[in-house]
């Protein structure tokens, strides 16, 4: 039986140590097997999970558990809310396919639902939901405010009867756009990301006036998987019919992998929650991907199903599995075969109007693509002299980056980060300055940790082919002010350090005051490869970087957009004025 060992309460994380069950489920049968049989025991294996791995005290879940058959040595594992929602859905699976009885599936859920509670409280003050709260820590300092798995809990706020959010909330999820290949999607490397709120809500040939979610999840999967395929050579994991990156466990534990476009984490890991939770958006690929597992056997086989992942050049396999990953595989593999939680949430009326409410209607959409923006620098015969007081500057055309820039964290207002920035150039040098107001300066650090504090970042993709990440022809220049004596910390992260703050490459000062901070900034034309002439295109982006007191952090972006292939970023455009 299980029994709770210590509680923690946390609303969006929730922490109960639980003990081992003793319950043992049979040994897969041998191949050959039809494809409805495979995803039959697949399904079968993985909501043993949610009967095994539950309390029945307080019908809560743990987050992981112990894959192997015999179950000796298997570790106390902490529930979570997480793992506890995947299996509040599981239950209804059990029921159609008679795995539970429904008066058991009944009570388990009533007792699980005890004990949450309301929305409106986890705007905490914003537009988008606090990430999470907990009584010893309050409110989480990270938001749910990019795209990701949380659309369902977006709508389902809206749709609270009591308490909702105001639906004008949806629009403020940030959705970057970029590509991988063909494929053109939002951008959010974990597939997982992609897959979850898909498993409640039917998008289908909809549209909220941005984009088609199913479609874009179709182009996600497929993605993922063509990085997989392009990536064979060097990962022996990787190939055709063994893909999915995601969220999971890997050999230096667990860690948000994930395909482009976007900043992606992978090294040869493949966890098959995530071909097998794309099985709706690639039933013909995540079939074949499945299948492949299943013929892996041991030791990726095992109690629950497959295990969570494995690497094949660490020949590492995972000993362990993770509920919210069962949870994923289990319901969207339901949902590829009778569509039963799709057209049971179909039914909810407060959804279908929380989905109206945000926009959505018949038909599908492409993404919006946009061009990349254009700024003028004007030249100046003889240049400037870096100094921080911008008193040499004409009127030049200004670039403001404010709120509607942010790439990702928590703007308050203009107060908290807004940035001007204007260019110019001569012969020698492209000057520029930027004038940041910030009210919470953090500066502490040296050397390539500057991007830990606040500081403007300058990309120059001199070639125009597309800046690629630690590019040795591309440059990624922070500038971070010295409050003391108007002294700028330079590092050119591509380069390796900070020997470009030298005569004839990188010069800057700056100015500090309790408002905010400026930076006036020289860079050479020989330092960056380039002959300068009236009417050139330089593929340039400038960023800031806003961290405060309490560690919560923002970045805001004029133009930086992955395309096309892994760590290749499209930039804006400064176009060199006419000498006078």
């Amino acid at each position: 039986m299980l029994k709770p060992f210590k509680s923690s309460v946390f609303l969006m994380l929730g922490l109960f140590f639980l003990t081992v069950s003793a319950v043992f489920p049979a040994e897969p049968p041998a191949a050959p097997i039809s494809d409805d049989a495979l995803l039959d025991l697949i399904q079968r294996q993985t909501f043993q999970y949610f009967l095994d791995e539950r309390s029945p005290q307080n019908g809560l879940v743990r987050d992981r558990a112990s894959n192997s058959f015999s179950q000796e040595n298997a570790r106390n594992y902490p529930a979570s809310i997480a793992a506890t929602g995947f299996a509040l859905t599981a239950y209804g699976v059990g029921v159609s396919r008679g795995w539970i009885e429904d008066a058991a599936a009944r009570e388990f859920t009533a007792k699980t639902l005890e004990f949450f509670l309301d929305w409106q409280w986890m705007l905490h003050g914003g537009k988008t939901l606090a990430l999470a709260w907990s009584p010893e820590g309050g409110f989480h300092k990270l938001r749910w405010d990019h795209y990701n798995e949380s659309m369902i809990m977006m709508l389902m706020a809206i749709a609270a009867p009591d308490f909702p959010i105001p639906a004008a909330n949806w629009l403020e999820i940030e959705k970057p756009v970029g590509s991988y290949g063909k494929y053109r999607l939002i951008q959010m490397p974990p597939l997982f990301t992609h897959q979850y709120s898909h498993i409640w809500v039917d998008f289908r040939d909809q549209n909220d006036g941005f984009a088609d979610y199913f479609k874009n999840s179709v182009n996600a999967t497929l993605a993922n998987r063509q990085f997989c395929v392009d990536q064979a050579g060097s990962f022996k994991s990787y190939g055709p019919n063994s893909w999915g990156l995601s969220a999971s466990d890997g050999p230096f534990g667990y860690k948000a992998y994930g395909a482009p476009p976007g900043m992606a984490t992978h090294d040869g890991t493949i966890a098959p929650t995530a071909c097998g939770s794309s099985i709706v958006f690639t039933p013909k690929e995540s079939m074949a991907c499945l299948r492949h597992f299943y013929e892996m056997g041991d030791p990726l086989w095992g109690r629950y199903g497959f295990s969570d992942a494995f690497n094949l050049d660490r020949g590492w396999f995972d000993k362990e599995v993770i509920g919210i990953d069962q949870g994923a595989m289990l319901l969207m593999i339901e949902n590829h075969r009778t569509e039963l939680i799709w057209k049971t949430m179909a039914r909810v009326p407060g959804l279908q109007k929380a989905m109206k409410a945000v926009g959505f209607k018949p038909g599908s959409i492409e993404l919006p693509w946009q061009e990349p923006p254009g700024l003028r620098a004007s030249y100046i015969a003889g240049g400037m002299t870096a100094d921080g007081y911008l008193k040499d500057w004409p009127n030049v055309q200004q670039l403001t980056l404010d709120a509607s820039f942010k790439e990702n964290g928590s703007i308050q207002d203009d107060s908290d980060s807004k940035g001007r920035f204007g260019f110019a150039w001569d012969e020698k040098a492209l000057y520029f300055y930027a004038k940041v107001t910030d009210d919470s300066l953090i500066l502490r650090k040296t050397g390539t940790h500057i991007w830990l504090d606040d500081l403007v970042e300058i990309y120059i993709d001199p070639q125009g082919d597309g800046l690629r990440w630690y590019g040795e022809d591309d440059f990624q220049i922070g500038f971070r002010p010295h409050p003391e004596d108007g002294g700028v910390e330079i590092w050119s992260w591509f380069q390796g350090g900070e020997d470009v703050a030298a005569p004839g490459k990188v010069s800057a000062r700056s100015f500090v005051d309790k408002a905010g901070y400026l930076i006036e900034g020289a860079i050479s034309w020989r330092f960056l490869g380039i002959q300068p002439m009236p009417g050139f295109v330089l593929r340039l982006s400038a960023a800031i970087h806003d961290i405060d007191h309490d560690r919560s952090n923002a970045k805001s972006q004029w133009f930086f957009r992955n395309e096309r292939e892994f760590q290749r970023y499209e930039l804006g455009k400064v176009i060199l004025g006419p000498e006078k």
